[in-house]
């Protein structure tokens, strides 16, 4: 997981393409995909704690908030 200034009391916080809410980078990134002919996306694993939802975007898809 990456801090915000390497402070372990601030974990990144971003903003997703399309959605309101504030998530809560968990993991740093995992290629999805084969890397074949149809490519691999690298994703961002993020919790959502106003759901508890945890989904992995596009790293393209995220911003810091």
């Amino acid at each position: 997981m990456r801090f915000v200034g390497d402070d372990p009391e601030k974990p990144r916080r971003v903003r997703v393409r399309d959605r309101e809410d504030i998530g809560i980078v968990l993991d740093q990134g995992k290629n999805i995909g084969s890397g074949g002919p149809a490519g691999s996306i690298y994703c961002l694993g993020i919790l959502f704690p106003d759901t508890g939802e945890v989904k992995y975007y596009d790293q393209d898809a995220v911003t810091d908030a």
